[in-house]
């Protein structure tokens, strides 16, 4: 998830984007999927502040409750944005990042007018995965599916991960080669 919407340590200077980052392409936001929630409300309260949806990680969008877009104003430049003669926020709503949550624009403390709700589509933070067992005989972990949680990326997605948690271990696998050895002890029995 963390590659998909953009690790920093992989930027380059004088360019804010990452190589591989959500919103970057399709490919990056449909491996992401399983992770956005559908369109859920949000409370703004007279100040224009509205908390954070449960297990948000990034905004995909924002819209008004009549499905007008709600644009991202980045930080040092909402002076420029609620100061704009041509592009004026009573008509053109935004919102900033705060650590509180999203504050929007327009707000009654700000200028008497307000945004009635939001709606917000996010990435949201997975699940924990968890391998629930039972033990044996001898007293070893045997799978149980009661109980577990798995992946909830796609399978093409979920050997890419599996890749890359044998990379950080010394082992360099590609995902046919992956498949290939799964195809093998399946084969054998093992």
């Amino acid at each position: 998830m963390n590659y998909l919407l953009g690790q920093f340590q992989t930027y380059n200077y004088g360019k804010p984007e990452s190589r591989v980052q959500f919103g970057v392409n399709e490919t990056a936001r449909q491996r992401l999927s399983p992770l956005i929630n559908p369109l859920s409300s949000l409370t703004i309260d007279i100040t224009g502040l509205a908390s954070y949806p449960t297990g948000f990680e990034q905004v995909d969008a924002m819209f008004t409750i009549t499905m007008d877009r709600i644009r991202f104003f980045p930080q040092h430049r909402l002076y420029s944005y609620l100061n704009d003669p041509i592009d004026p926020i009573n008509t053109n709503p935004g919102y900033v990042l705060e650590s509180g949550g999203f504050r929007f624009y327009p707000n009654a403390t700000y200028n008497g007018t307000q945004l009635p709700g939001a709606l917000i589509s996010y990435v949201q933070t997975p699940a924990p995965i968890f391998w629930n067992s039972t033990p044996d005989t001898n007293g070893r972990p045997i799978y149980t599916s009661a109980g577990s949680t798995g992946l909830p990326w796609y399978d093409v997605d979920n050997f890419e991960v599996v890749v890359r948690a044998l990379k950080m271990v010394g082992v360099n696998l590609s995902v046919s080669e992956l498949l290939q050895y799964g195809d093998a002890i399946i084969k054998q029995g093992q």
